[in-house]
């Protein structure tokens, strides 16, 4: 932050309001028509369109400085104007001490004038304190001038008022140093706030232009990475039947079958990884409608039944009788699903079990619950596999094929609806994953 812009903001400050200026016409008016039967007409009405005619000039310089703005560039320019006022001002105030040196006035009428000058000391503390030298200056000549022409009197009462007001001269100027001081750190700190607001607001830009650019170079490389992929898998399909005649070595056949399923793994593998950079990016929305809970459990088993069975497991799916429709994305919930019971299947030996139920809670939200019989996950890993590419420790998990971004793609589309994915697990016993949603997604 500069000095500069903290004078600049110290400078508007100063315009902020005429009100100090107004005050001031005002007590000059009253102070003129009391002392018109002590100095005479024509000097007191002379001295209060002087006084007028300063503050008005000052009124129209603060209409000006609400149309033209206070800049770093002007900031001086406009202080020195105000400066200008405001000693002008002070000076005509402080004109009529010359009578307190000159002639014995009646007590009222300097009482009059002292409480005029004290106001104005008090005014000046919230008005331009925070323009330090210009406060101490204007103090100096609205208040010395009087409180010596006090203090010079014959007049025992005179003397007092002027003995009085050496006090409170020191009092306003401690006074006005303090809230010049904590004016001007207020506005530091506000312009510091300002300062890291914008920094952070430009640090946030560039961070979402860079995961607009890494989306975009995602989204390029997925599709320059599918196109010779898809070919791959095709000539690699059309190999494995034959289509074009018998290969010779059936040896040739198997490997184009590894090819294809490798080339379909890594398909899935690099679908994943776009889906949750677009759901990092916010660019997936939800597609809703109403689907039957017991459609969606038996479509999810089908797709899994015969991985399932091939591994020797047995796999059933439940659902409470009488469920209501389900509002959601059918494809980002079947989505989830498939991705609980993969997850299931691939980490359960042989002979062991996973299981599929829906069912509703106690609170009345949705669980559908995917457990198996599996080698299960330590406590420890538990806090950890939910994140994008974070897989166990076990030796089964990392012999395992596989990026890491199943249970974390699970769980952004779950949030997505509202709901969410937690996982409870015993080693050597099994893993549950719960997706809950909100009871507010079930139909009447």
């Amino acid at each position: 932050m500069s000095a500069d812009a903290l004078d600049t903001e110290r400078v508007r400050y100063l315009y902020r309001s005429p009100a100090s200026v107004l005050a001031s016409t005002f007590a000059a008016f009253v102070l003129a028509f009391v002392s018109i039967g002590v100095v005479g007409r024509e000097l007191a009405v002379a001295w209060m369109a002087v006084q007028i005619a300063i503050s008005g000039c000052r009124v129209y310089v603060w209409i000006l400085s609400r149309s033209r703005r206070i800049t770093v560039a002007n900031h001086r320019r406009w202080a020195l104007i105000y400066e200008a006022g405001l000693l002008a001002s002070a000076v005509t105030w402080a004109v009529p001490s010359i009578l307190l040196y000159t002639t014995p006035l009646p007590i009222d009428t300097v009482t009059l004038y002292g409480a005029c000058v004290a106001a104005l000391g008090a005014g000046a503390v919230f008005s331009f304190a925070i323009w330090w030298r210009s406060f101490v200056a204007y103090l100096i000549l609205v208040i010395v001038p009087p409180v010596s022409g006090m203090l010079m009197s014959d007049q025992p009462a005179v003397q007092t008022l002027g003995v009085a007001g050496l006090p409170y001269f020191g009092a306003v100027a401690i006074w006005g140093r303090v809230v010049s001081r904590t004016l001007a750190e207020s506005i530091a700190l506000r312009l510091e706030n300002y300062a890291l607001a914008s920094d952070l607001g430009m640090a946030r830009e560039h961070a979402r232009e860079l995961d607009r650019t890494r989306h975009d170079g995602f989204a390029s490389l997925s599709h320059e990475l599918r196109t010779p992929l898809n070919a791959i898998i095709g000539f690699g399909q059309a190999i494995e039947a034959e289509l074009w005649g018998p290969v010779g070595n059936k040896r040739y056949v198997e490997y184009a079958s590894n090819i294809v399923h490798a080339g379909q793994h890594l398909d899935i593998l690099i679908g994943q990884a776009m889906d949750l950079s677009r759901l990092e990016s916010g660019r997936i929305t939800l597609d809703e409608e109403e689907v039957p809970l017991a459609e969606l459990a038996a479509t999810c088993e089908a797709l899994i039944a015969e991985r399932a069975s091939s591994q020797g497991l047995t796999l059933t799916a439940t659902v409470d009788p009488d469920l209501p429709l389900l509002r959601c994305d059918p494809s980002k919930i079947r989505q989830i699903i498939i991705n609980l019971l993969s997850n299931a299947v691939k980490f359960t030996q042989s002979g062991g079990r996973v299981a599929l139920s829906i069912r509703r809670t106690a609170d009345g939200d949705l669980d559908i619950a995917v457990s198996d019989t599996g080698f299960g996950i330590s406590p420890e890993e538990l806090k950890r596999v939910m994140e994008p590419f974070v897989r166990g420790d076990h030796a089964q998990v990392r012999a395992s094929d596989g990026l890491g971004l199943g249970l974390a793609l699970s769980r952004t589309l779950a949030e997505l609806h509202g709901g969410s994915v937690e996982l409870t697990s015993t080693v050597g016993e099994g893993t549950t994953a719960h997706l809950y949603l909100p009871k507010e997604r079930l139909g009447a």
